[in-house]
């Protein structure tokens, strides 16, 4: 990435502008998913509107991001680091307002589990919310820093959220052939394992983004990062 200032300052304000609103939908993203899993793990209904009504702003942010990104281009003709930080704030973008719809998916299926009655199961998630928010922040940490050793290691953590859950679907599906009577609350708790899941995708790709940004390397689909 560039480190000298643009000629231009309205130039350098807009870049600017550009980071620090796809830093603020991450922030949001975040939040959304944080609210969502303590609404069905506190099993409070209250958390899970929070992150139903917080989507719409992610979604809205997203539109004026894809606009800005729009414009930088046209109107400034960006080369070099400055074009990669353009793509890949846009990219990055599209994966937290995705993250966002998950949290909000996860909300309206917590609400229907609380209705139900709730579950000590929902517990047992605990462990892959953990190791998908550690990442999902460490991702947005690593775009703002322009932190290429942070971004590398969230993309080493991929396999570690993906066994948990593997697991957590494995032990829902007995859980379902061995307590029929609650069979609804263990399918939607498969639901929001496997959401989970690609919230912790769309952080993996977030890094590899911020690996483009600051390197030129295209690492996706199993492409490996070359030191310099």
């Amino acid at each position: 990435m560039r480190t000298e200032g643009h000629i231009f300052s309205e130039f350098d304000d807009a870049l600017n502008q550009l980071k620090r609103d796809t830093s603020l939908i991450a922030q949001r993203s975040i939040v959304n998913i944080e609210n969502a899993m303590r609404g069905l793990i506190e099993q409070n209904v209250e958390y899970c509107d929070l992150a139903i009504d917080g989507d719409e702003a992610v979604n809205a942010l997203e539109m004026e991001i894809d606009s800005q990104c729009v414009s930088i281009m046209s109107k400034h003709r960006p080369f070099a680091g400055d074009l990669r930080m353009v793509i890949a704030s846009m990219k990055i973008t599209h994966n937290l307002e995705r993250i966002s719809d998950h949290a909000e998916n996860i909300a309206k299926r917590a609400k229907k589990i609380i209705k139900w009655g709730g579950s000590d199961e929902i517990l047992s998630l605990e462990p892959l919310q953990h190791a998908v928010l550690e990442i999902l922040r460490d991702a947005h940490m690593a775009y703002v820093d322009g932190n290429l050793d942070l971004a590398r290691s969230v993309i080493s953590r991929g396999e570690v959220f993906r066994k948990l859950q593997k697991s957590l679907t494995k032990s829902f599906i007995v859980k379902i052939d061995t307590d029929v009577e609650n069979y609804k609350t263990y399918l939607n708790l498969i639901f929001v394992d496997r959401w989970l899941e690609r919230v912790g995708d769309h952080a993996l790709n977030i890094a590899e983004d911020v690996i483009f940004m600051e390197s030129s390397q295209d690492i996706r689909h199993g492409g490996e990062f070359q030191e310099d």
